[in-house]
């Protein structure tokens, strides 16, 4: 998968990572609500988790290109 930048031990790939650990909470969290049978928290846990890996790669382009 392309996404703009090599992956390695630079700027854009620590932007890239924190965005990507952020996004794995929200997966657990909605893990937690599926597990309690909570349909609108596992949605809107699973889009949020998507929108930041999302902004994870649109914030490490921009960073790469500076």
């Amino acid at each position: 998968m392309e996404i703009g930048f090599d992956l390695g031990a630079n700027v854009p790939s620590g932007v890239f990572a924190l965005h990507v650990v952020i996004a794995v909470a929200f997966l657990l969290l909605a893990g937690l609500n599926g597990a309690n049978g909570e349909t609108a928290g596992v949605a809107l846990y699973l889009a949020m988790a998507g929108m930041i890996a999302f902004v994870g790669v649109l914030a490490g382009r921009i960073v790469s290109r500076r």
